[in-house]
């Protein structure tokens, strides 16, 4: 028989701990976890609180350097926002075309469907924004023209002008000497533009030229946007969904299409507002002959998208044209206009942008001052949507707050459910 070799201490198999030392550990283990979770619990707000004053601090200590790379970075990205501008303008006529005029094309046509529409879109889009500026620039051309050549007479009639209506009350001297210095000061302020003219016009070509190539990408950018919209709109769900928590992502993703549906209903409504405004102050100079009708009634409805800001600039420029063409005409200008932005104001604007804002007055100027200040005329012209949004948002979380209270209180009989919240915020 083979001997069995000898096993040494080496070989022999490790003893088994004991169970009741193996769940003491894992009890030691456990206490330990749910030590270190309720002191981080209860560090977590003070930390957080510190952590926020501190990036507060420091963002408000280099304020100016932090608003000048915000600025430095969006101007980078001026041609990813012409193209948003872009896309959203053209989807309107895009989605028209697919869902009215091309409708009962074959499923296997769909990508001829989708680029036939987009760039008909497209080509409505640029012809309706080049209609617009030959009608605006020459006119204008012509108005500033005019204006300038004339200058010297338009001054001199408003001197006679002023003086036959201040004879009365002793004052045409005293009038007269302030408008020709009113008119010395315009003259030489002019001359001064002229002397540093060549600088502006290389300025101005600079410009054109880098708009113009921010436009090109722009184009690019939002044919390619549009062309691939749903799948652009799957790949940014699929990516809020893969990062956030399933209830982060919902609300996200409800927050998004609010803000969609709300932009829609504002930019379109105004597009519409802005060209019904035209049209009425258009009407409205030509029943009462006042000169340069068309041109002023193109600044008004441009300005309109403008909010608070606007009017008021569109009526100052087109009072200011009369004045020095038809004194006596400035005054039924401005009737005119302000009875034509109440009509608009109580008839055209609730009916046409609708409930798509519902700010007060107080809410829009704060929107204004804080959309200009930091991001200039876009600023102006988002701010009041973006509110819009944000103030929703805010008025909803009050709203579910409050009503949480009032049923842990006992003041109602059940949770709020979200369709009452927000009917509380409509």
């Amino acid at each position: 028989m083979k001997k069995q070799p000898n096993k040494t201490k080496s070989d022999a198999k490790p003893k088994a701990e004991p169970r009741e030392n193996t769940q003491e550990n894992r009890e030691t283990e456990k206490q330990s976890t749910d030590k270190l979770a309720i002191i981080w619990r209860s560090a977590r707000r003070p930390i957080s609180v510190v952590a926020f004053g501190i990036l507060l601090y420091e963002l408000l200590e280099h304020f100016p350097a932090v608003m000048k790379s915000v600025k430095g970075f969006f101007a980078l990205l001026t041609p990813v926002f012409i193209a948003i501008a872009i896309a959203f303008l053209a989807n309107m006529p895009m989605r028209f075309l697919e869902n009215r005029v091309f409708k009962k094309w074959d499923k296997k046509k769909l990508g001829l469907k989708r680029g036939l529409c987009l760039t008909l879109a497209m080509l409505f889009v640029f012809a309706v924004i080049a209609a617009v500026l030959l009608l605006i620039i020459p006119k204008a051309a012509e108005s500033i023209t005019t204006l300038a050549a004339g200058f010297d007479g338009y001054i001199a009639g408003l001197t006679s002008w002023a003086a036959s209506v201040w004879d009365r009350i002793d004052l045409a001297a005293e009038a007269e000497e302030i408008i020709r210095d009113f008119g010395q000061d315009i003259l030489t302020h002019m001359k001064n533009y002229v002397s540093t003219a060549a600088e502006g016009i290389l300025r101005f070509t600079f410009s054109v030229v880098s708009f113009a190539v921010d436009l090109l990408l722009a184009v690019v950018i939002s044919v390619y946007a549009l062309y691939n919209k749903e799948k652009l709109m799957f790949q940014f769900k699929k990516l809020i969904v893969a990062v956030f928590s399933d209830k982060t992502a919902t609300n996200m993703l409800d927050i998004c299409s609010r803000a969609n549906k709300t932009l829609n209903q504002y930019f379109y409504g105004m597009i519409i507002e802005c060209t019904i405004l035209g049209v009425m102050t258009f009407i409205a100079m030509r029943l009462f002959s006042m000169p340069y009708a068309l041109l002023i009634s193109v600044i008004v409805g441009i300005t309109q998208m403008v909010p608070i800001i606007g009017p008021w600039c569109s009526g100052a420029v087109g009072a200011l044209i009369i004045l020095v063409t038809d004194p006596p005409m400035t005054i039924w200008f401005i009737i005119a206009l302000l009875v034509v932005q109440q009509l608009e104001a109580n008839l055209v604007y609730p009916r046409v942008v609708g409930g798509a804002v519902g700010l007060s007055g107080i809410w829009v100027m704060i929107a204004v001052i804080l959309g200009g200040g930091l991001f200039g005329i876009a600023g102006v012209i988002l701010c009041v949507p973006v509110m819009a949004v944000l103030y929703t948002l805010v008025s909803e979380w009050v709203n579910r707050r409050v009503e949480q209270k009032r049923y842990a209180l006992g003041m109602r009989d059940k949770p709020p459910t979200e369709e009452e919240i927000r009917a509380m915020t409509d």
